[in-house]
């Protein structure tokens, strides 16, 4: 089941944290780095895909990602350590262009202008009060990777 994201910027947003639903497993593809790709393809066999010169992770029967697994209903990814970037963001996205409501999602980074916003379509969504953290964090992560 495939879906539409609903961003939010970052501002407007209480905290996030983990709720172990697996809905974003399920919900969306996983889209990958070509070195991602070359990697999980090197180390799993084929579970990758390319589609419009992108490059995503196979998905099962039911739509949910290949590595996502169940345990007494939480969801477990199988390759948690070693998951790509886009799910390590999750549910936050980053752009250096705004998408809307720019003066909410602004944040500087070492005097870079970029926009954080938050996709609400997931439960955990205001489930914590912890954004300035969680965002501080989120940031210089999506930066160490754009290197």
């Amino acid at each position: 089941m495939l879906s539409s994201h609903k961003y939010v910027a970052w501002r407007k947003v209480r905290g996030w944290t983990c709720i172990r639903c697996g809905l974003c497993c399920v919900k969306y593809l996983v889209s990958l780095t070509l070195g991602e790709a070359m990697y999980f393809q090197v180390k799993y066999g084929p579970v990758v895909f390319r589609k419009n010169n992108r490059y995503y992770l196979f998905m099962k029967p039911d739509g949910s990602c290949i590595f996502l697994t169940r345990h007494n209903g939480i969801a477990f990814c199988t390759i948690y350590n070693e998951r790509p970037i886009v799910c390590r963001l999750y549910p936050f996205y980053i752009t250096r262009k705004p998408l809307d409501d720019d003066k909410n999602a602004l944040y500087i980074f070492n005097e870079e202008k970029i926009y954080v916003y938050v996709d609400a379509v997931c439960p955990g969504v205001n489930r914590a009060s912890n954004i300035k953290y969680i965002v501080d964090n989120i940031v210089k992560m999506w930066f160490k990777y754009q290197a």
